[in-house]
Parts: structure tokens; sequence; C-alpha cells
């Protein structure tokens, strides 16, 4: 995933938010066709999202000044539940559409959600604590100190919000990664 802390901006918008909008917009006037990319469209964009908060977390996770203890084991373990999650709701979503109202009818629509809600939740739960732990990683960094909250909330909200950050945060990566 380090490729993806080396694209410009453009680059990393194009396969992160472009590349979905497209499809999404050429698939628009066939609903059909729309649910029969819609899943492949959710793991495009997940996975350039995701796939660029555990880029920051992981390559530049050397470039932490000494003193600074950021648990990137943690981040590994934790961040693997919803990029696992989102993998198997584009396989099972990918199901569905393929194989029709059979798949639905055949499963317990309570038995789903109980397991789907908890899931989903936890799995925000941690896409957000991701952004916070690439942007405390990232902007430790820059400051060459341990990041209070206060220095890298600006930089979370630029994650979080990515069609917006990664015009503004993924030059500075670059000049980061362009360091070396």
């Amino acid at each position: 995933m380090r490729f993806l802390l080396k694209l410009k901006h453009w680059q990393l918008f194009l396969i992160t938010w472009g590349l979905p909008i497209f499809m999404n917009v050429v698939t628009f006037s066939n609903p059909v066709l729309l649910l029969s990319v819609f899943p492949v469209v959710l793991l495009v964009f997940s996975l350039g999202i995701l796939g660029w908060i555990w880029a920051i977390s992981t390559n530049l996770h050397v470039k932490l000044p000494a003193g600074v203890k950021l648990n990137s084991r943690r981040f590994k373990l934790l961040f693997l539940v919803p990029v696992v999650y989102i993998l198997l709701i584009s396989v099972a979503l990918g199901l569905v559409m393929t194989q029709g109202v059979s798949v639905v009818t055949s499963v317990n629509g309570a038995v789903v959600a109980s397991i789907i809600i908890p899931l989903h939740m936890l799995s925000i739960f941690l896409i957000f604590w991701g952004a916070r732990f690439a942007a405390k990683t990232f902007r430790s960094i820059e400051l060459g100190r341990t990041a209070r909250f206060s220095d890298y909330i600006g930089d979370f909200v630029l994650i979080w919000f990515s069609m917006i950050g990664i015009w503004i945060l993924q030059p500075r990566l670059n000049n980061l990664i362009a360091e070396e």
C-alpha cells in the first residue's frame, strides 16, 4: 500500500472517488446494472480509502521521532476488522445481486440484522479510530514529538472527509515520502 503515499493527489482522488463516481454515473440509467456493479464500487472505494489510512499508519510509523510510541501492532490488528467486514459485505452483496431474491428469502432477517448491525457499528468505530491513528502518526512526524489531539484534529477531519482531505494531505505526504 506504500504506492498510495507516492501518488499525486489527483491520482489518488481518481482511484478512491473518481472511479466509483464514474461507475455510478455510467450505470445510473440501468438499475439492474447499477445493483450488479455496486459491490465492485463499494470495494474499490473502501479499499482505496482504507488502504490510504493503512499506508499512512504503517509506512510512516518508521519515521516517528525517538520517544514517540504508537502501537502499530494494535492498529494493524484492529483495523483489519473493518477491512474484512467490507470484503465480506461486498461478497454478500454480490451474491444477493447475482442470485436474486432466493438468497435473501432463505435467511432469517432478524439473524442477519443481529450479526450485521453490531459488526457495522464496530467497523465504523474502528475506521474512526484508524483515521485518528493515521492523523496522529502523520502529525507526530511533522511536529517531531507526540502529537496531542488538538494538534491533529484538522488532519483527522481531512482524513475522514477524504474527498477534500486527499487534495490537502496527499501533497504533504508526498513531501514526507520524498525526503527518504
